[in-house]
């Protein structure tokens, strides 16, 4: 038998020119898409690197401590201020005096005047009633309106406890005129029921360091010890 002869390979112009295409450009093409596929990724990344940056930038990292010392200066122990130890009764004693004389004096000096009134709401929270009780008062008796015609200037005379967490505070409010005319004293009687252990953060620490949260709030004149 003679020898098979293999099929001749027809030559196309068509075939033989996208041969040479790709050999030459095919590899640019793959290695384009590579790139950009990388490009892209990377930008995904950027993304999320800068979102996650300006996450935890815009929270807040301030966390006030407390820190108690002895007579010596000596440090006793240190403790977040949200998360405060149960106040002293003599703490509370002074910050409900300071609370009284804060709502109830009125002072000529404006940056006087603003000063208590801003201690005064540092004991007071939206969601307890003793807000909106003070609220109501001073819309009533604005102090820098009253301060027009006189001043006042508040004397607590005592601070006893009812019960854990309720107190009764007894003062003297003495009012005078611009002209410093002492005018009638008035006696006064109030009962309040406080919170204490609430939260601090780095704007009440300075004002309210205890976490001392008035609940309830209600007072009378007393006539009859006059």
């Amino acid at each position: 038998m003679g020898k098979k002869k293999e099929p001749t390979q027809i030559s196309s112009p068509y075939l033989a020119a996208r041969r040479e295409w790709n050999e030459r450009y095919g590899s640019y093409i793959a290695t384009a898409k590579m790139w950009r596929g990388v490009a892209v990724t990377s930008l995904v990344i950027a993304a999320v690197s800068v979102g996650g940056v300006v996450h935890f930038a815009s929270q807040n990292k301030l966390i006030p401590y407390v820190v108690e010392v002895n007579a010596d200066g000596d440090t006793l122990q240190v403790y977040q201020a949200s998360q405060m130890l149960p106040a002293d009764r003599r703490v509370v004693r002074a910050q409900l005096a300071q609370f009284i004389q804060d709502v109830r004096s009125v002072s000529s000096d404006v940056a006087v005047q603003r000063r208590s009134i801003e201690r005064a709401y540092a004991h007071l929270s939206g969601d307890l009633p003793a807000y909106t009780a003070i609220n109501t008062w001073f819309r009533q008796n604005v102090p820098f309106e009253r301060a027009r015609n006189e001043t006042v200037v508040v004397e607590v005379r005592q601070v006893l406890p009812l019960s854990d967490n309720t107190w009764r505070i007894e003062w003297i409010e003495r009012p005078r005129s611009r002209n410093g005319e002492a005018l009638p004293a008035t006696r006064w009687t109030g009962t309040a029921s406080v919170v204490t252990g609430g939260e601090v953060d780095a704007r009440t620490i300075m004002l309210n360091p205890v976490g001392l949260y008035i609940r309830e709030f209600d007072w009378s004149r007393d006539f009859a010890a006059n």
